[in-house]
């Protein structure tokens, strides 16, 4: 696993083309957006290490939906002590400790190949565990000087992107898109229009930097970006 520092205070974990982050927020603790797979909760507590923190000091796991390469490791990283949120449509997977492929593929030729070259319909299995916290969209969490939670339904019907209001605005976009071979919609969704119409949501918000739980972070100009593309 790979340690970053996208921009201060915030760390990228990548893993095999899979992103989760780390925001640093000094003495107020720690707060892991995303956890991986499963097998992925070693390195990431090695990666908080390698930043000279302790994985004690995790104070919040946001999981921005419930898919294994996002939510694997979080039981175990949350230690039955930190708290995990994620929206109420998508907690019924993480109780199962199992997911099931119901994507379609996402628009566009790369997408729909990429789709049958990837994705595996079969089932995946993971730590289960019972949310503590509801994410619902228009919340403003109180982590990190404020994060807002947006509910991007599409890729999953409880997917949400946070909105960190960190300087001029930072999107934890999740899977709503991805910034693979440039800003695109992503290789799947469970339904497309919805996603569609998350990410015309999305490009109503001001944010200048984006990061992606696939692909490289956009660092200026993100909003634009996604106005562009999607609006």
């Amino acid at each position: 696993m790979t340690v970053k520092e996208v921009v201060s205070g915030l760390y990228q974990f990548s893993n095999g083309g899979i992103n989760a982050f780390l925001i640093d927020d000094g003495d107020t603790g720690l707060t892991l957006i995303d956890s991986g797979y499963p097998k992925d909760a070693e390195a990431i507590a090695e990666g908080i290490k390698e930043i000279g923190r302790d994985p004690g000091d995790l104070t919040s796991i946001l999981i921005t939906h419930a898919h294994p390469d996002h939510l694997g490791s979080a039981k175990q990283l949350s230690g039955g002590t930190t708290p995990i949120s994620m929206h109420p449509g998508d907690a019924d997977i993480a109780r199962a400790g199992v997911y099931h492929l119901t994507m379609k593929p996402g628009p566009g030729l790369l997408n729909g190949v990429m789709f049958r070259i990837v994705m595996k319909d079969k089932p995946s299995e993971f730590p289960a565990f019972e949310p503590d916290i509801d994410l619902k969209d228009g919340d403003v969490l109180d982590v990190a000087g404020g994060i807002e939670v947006i509910h991007t339904p599409g890729h999953t019907a409880g997917h949400v992107a946070l909105l960190w209001k960190k300087d001029r605005g930072l999107l934890f976009v999740g899977d709503a898109a991805a910034n693979l071979v440039g800003l695109n919609y992503m290789i799947g969704y469970d339904d497309v229009p919805e996603g569609k119409a998350s990410l015309t949501k999305l490009s109503g918000f001001d944010f200048d930097a984006a990061v992606f739980g696939h692909g490289k972070p956009i660092l200026s100009g993100a909003s634009d970006k996604f106005t562009k593309k999607f609006a």
